[in-house]
């Protein structure tokens, strides 16, 4: 189905907005900066501000954390298959979780108190669902595009897998926005699907984003590969073409979603079997050991690292084929999958690091 404005008549309409933005978006070839302020209770403003070369940003957090950051005129697609570096941190499903991402990369090394990159070489890999629920997806988003460019000139990179919470945001999905977002919409008089459009910076680099990516001997990919995708014999380069064109179409309605390596119920955005407990028959079946042999074998790959489900901590299942990061970081556990010389770890909001168990919930 469509997305029309129907937040316009939501309870959530008048709800105030303390801080949120920029939205930075391109009319008449003319970039402009959407604000949105306020002090939580009475009703928000708008603030639009012209913008060239770079943004100011400000989290919606309890010390109004700012940094800048320098715009790009353009984003190419990422290489689909990459040479391992010497060091790799992995993370999912942060959510719109600004403060939990910054503190796990501050005290893992990978960025400094100043919210710069300080991973050298190194690569930072975001295996989906960086937006929706938390309060913080515009500033987490920018920080994220930030470090990509400081990455690059320092020889590493940042990776950034798209999950299904990003084509719910870049659709106008709002089932799982935080509430203050509802104010945002009101008071700008546009609707998700527009702050978000390919006219905006940010909606234009998401789009640039694919949805798997091989690195050295690890396939990360949001949710996981189904017997059914498996069956439509895919690879690196058609999984990518089909993100390209379709992932996100200016007419939701004429997106191809049954039958899709991507969007499918058993697509790789959404497809759990490879995290299920043995048990859990009312979610689906788990994955054949099988099954995953021969996805490891068609992308010429040791493991597949997936988001989406829940662990209780980084672990593994499969006998250390799958690797479950996706952990619940707004909880007691917020931790990053850290692979060094090949060998696994989980790294903790503490900066140890522990060897990887099995994960808890499977037989296997």
């Amino acid at each position: 189905m469509g997305y029309s404005n129907e937040w316009l008549f939501l309870d959530y309409q008048n709800i105030p907005v303390r801080q949120d933005g920029p939205y930075v978006l391109t009319e008449n070839d003319t970039r402009y900066a959407l604000y949105i302020n306020g002090d939580g209770k009475a009703p928000s403003e708008v603030l639009r501000q012209d913008v060239t070369n770079e943004v100011e940003v400000i989290v919606d957090n309890a010390v109004g954390t700012q940094f800048t950051v320098p715009l790009r005129k353009a984003y190419q697609r990422s290489e689909l298959s990459i040479p391992s570096p010497k060091k790799l941190f992995a993370i999912s499903d942060l959510e719109g979780e600004f403060d939990t991402m910054v503190h796990l990369l501050q005290v893992n090394g990978v960025i400094d108190h100043a919210l710069n990159w300080s991973y050298g070489t190194g690569h930072l890999v975001l295996i989906g669902d960086m937006v929706d629920r938390g309060r913080n997806v515009v500033p987490l988003l920018w920080l994220i595009y930030k470090l990509e460019g400081e990455a690059k000139l320092a020889g590493g990179h940042v990776h950034f897998v798209l999950g299904n919470h990003e084509r719910y945001l870049l659709d106008g999905r709002t089932k799982s926005v935080a509430s203050k977002y509802y104010g945002t919409f009101r008071t700008t008089d546009l609707s998700q699907r527009e702050l978000w459009s390919e006219k905006s910076e940010l909606g234009h680099w998401l789009r640039s984003k694919p949805v798997m990516l091989k690195i050295g001997s690890t396939l990360f990919v949001h949710a996981g590969i189904s017997p059914k995708v498996l069956s439509m014999d895919p690879s690196l380069q058609s999984i990518d073409k089909e993100a390209e064109n379709n992932f996100v179409t200016d007419d939701v309605v004429r997106r191809n979603i049954d039958g899709s390596v991507i969007h499918d119920a058993n697509g790789i955005l959404f497809y759990r079997g490879l995290a299920l407990d043995r048990s859990a028959d009312d979610l689906g079946e788990k994955a054949s050991t099988a099954h995953v042999n021969q996805v490891l074998e068609k992308f010429k790959v040791d493991r597949i690292a997936i988001g989406h489900t829940l662990a209780t901590n980084i672990s593994h299942d499969y006998d250390e084929k799958v690797i479950r990061v996706d952990v619940h970081h707004s909880g007691e556990v917020s931790e990053g999958l850290v692979i060094k010389d090949n060998t696994l770890w989980r790294a903790d909001d503490k900066g140890k690091m522990f060897p990887l168990k099995q994960v808890e919930n499977s037989t296997e």
